[in-house]
């Protein structure tokens, strides 16, 4: 990568967190304040009615809510990387790519914050946590990432001229938050076996259990699965960076 590509993004994520947070008393602590009401919420109320079979519920519980909060992020953001940028995109001849990337970096290292935290309260609440899960969780991650990426490459342009995507987006993200077990266990009692079978379709679901196995707070790592995901999003990642290169330039447009 380009010196001046690198010092671009940073330029960006530098950016993107000042007008995020800007004029807010708390700052970035938002980036913890907000994943941990929606833990604490749910914590206080689903430990009582859903009285799941996990054994340390407080850490499923909470990868959970990092993991959605991730992606909601990791979405959201990348989809409108442009229309976030496009005053800059007006005026400065610069690497498209450069405002996908720079967005998911900064949803990354709102993950990073609070997946050190979770690994505090995982260690005093007695985990096993093993350096190869932690190489798991880094794999985990990074297949992640590259599906955010490839996703946000098609998501940016579209929205660009069908704005209506972005509520569609978000509606997904509120479906999601009840089909991917946050809150439950597939192996819940309570849950009836054709519905967690549904559940199991959503890819989501694999990659969070895989989240917290690789944290050591439930199930067990699927290296095969995860290649197998880890190609595929490299595979969608070419076909997104084919199609951003061909229509980027009819965005100036629309915007």
């Amino acid at each position: 990568m380009k010196r001046n590509t690198f010092d671009l993004i940073i330029e960006f994520v530098k950016t993107s967190f000042k007008m995020r947070y800007q004029n807010s008393v708390l700052g970035f602590l938002w980036v913890l304040i907000k994943p941990y009401t929606m833990f604490l919420v749910m914590f206080v109320i689903f430990s009582h009615i859903v009285r799941s079979s996990v054994s340390n519920y407080s850490v499923y519980l909470l990868t959970g809510v990092i993991f959605i909060t991730f992606i909601n992020e990791l979405l959201l953001l990348g989809q409108s990387a442009l229309l976030d940028r496009a005053s800059i995109i007006l005026k400065v001849n610069f690497d498209r790519q450069i405002a996908i990337v720079s967005a998911l970096i900064g949803s990354i290292i709102n993950l990073v914050i609070n997946l050190v935290l979770i690994y505090i309260i995982a260690f005093f609440t007695h985990v096993p946590i093993t350096f190869v899960g932690f190489l798991m969780l880094i794999l985990v991650i990074s297949i992640l990432f590259i599906w955010g990426w490839a996703i946000a490459l098609f998501t940016s342009i579209l929205t660009v001229r069908f704005r209506d995507l972005k509520n569609i987006m978000e509606l997904l993200m509120f479906i999601l938050q009840y089909t991917t077990p946050i809150f439950y266990s597939l192996d819940d009692d309570f849950l009836p076996d054709k519905v967690a079978d549904l559940i199991r379709l959503n890819p989501l679901t694999f990659l969070m259990n895989q989240m917290r196995a690789s944290i050591g707070v439930y199930g067990s790592i699927n290296l095969f699965l995860l290649l197998i995901f880890f190609l595929a999003g490299i595979f969608t990642l070419f076909l997104g960076w084919q199609y951003f290169s061909v229509n980027v330039k009819k965005t100036a447009e629309y915007i």
